[in-house]
């Protein structure tokens, strides 16, 4: 399957699932809650109206994280599907500091600068050579100071480790609380999954120009990666 087939196929599977997308995504992804408070925890900026692009963005569920912190900001939401985003711009549709792009973000052209680039569990979709370019596009787009927090997927340095991860991940969506229609479409998309190794993404983004890199927070397969433009 070619890459812009693969990209439809994944806008097709989350667009079907958007109007459920909420209300099961603790579910299918463990400890989702320490996920986004650890990014918002790192989102840290001097201004009191940072502008906030968020990568990926879906229902708005992580924006929504960051609103909470910062009221006054001016977000722009990046999403393959336009369904997701239509659930988005009615989460917040008392707010006017909002833009919405329906879009594949490695395409589309950024057409501002930010202090604050965040995504989740999104980028592991792409392929390697997407992500690089995508490190390197973010880094382009930052203001000077400015931050890229990616909460997001890796796969493991060797079998052992993936083979661990893939049990526990599986186990806990047999411990929730899903029913069999709502686990299998869940299941059905990680054949899209693409991610990289840990040291695989920090060393793209030191290769994009960020510095202060580190990984804040790890859970098995799950992690949260920051950079700094200085």
């Amino acid at each position: 399957m070619d890459n812009r087939a693969k990209k439809e196929l994944i806008k097709e599977k989350f667009s079907a699932g958007a109007n459920i997308y909420d209300k099961f995504r603790a579910s299918i992804i463990p400890n989702l809650d320490d996920l986004y408070c650890v990014l918002v925890e790192l989102a840290q900026s001097e201004k009191n109206s940072p502008k906030i692009l968020d990568l990926g963005a879906g229902t708005g569920l992580l924006t929504k994280y960051l609103l909470g912190k910062y009221p006054d900001a001016q977000f722009q939401l990046i999403d393959l599907s336009e369904e997701m985003l239509n659930i988005a711009r009615d989460r917040f549709k008392d707010f006017e500091n909002f833009e919405y792009i329906s879009a594949d973000y490695v395409k589309q052209p950024f057409n501002d600068s930010f202090d604050i680039v965040v995504s989740s569990l999104s980028i592991h979709h792409l392929k390697h050579t997407e992500k690089q370019l995508l490190n390197q596009k973010i880094f382009k787009h930052l203001n000077s100071g400015g931050i890229f927090i990616n909460a997001d997927q890796i796969t493991g340095p060797c079998p052992f480790s993936e083979e661990t991860y893939q049990k526990n991940w599986f186990n806990k969506i047999d411990e929730s609380e899903l029913d069999d229609e709502y686990k299998e479409p869940a299941i059905e998309r990680m054949k899209f999954d693409n991610p990289a190794t840990l040291d695989e993404n920090l060393k793209w983004l030191k290769e994009a120009g960020f510095e202060d890199i580190d990984v804040y927070y790890k859970y098995y397969n799950f992690v949260v990666l920051f950079g700094r433009k200085k």
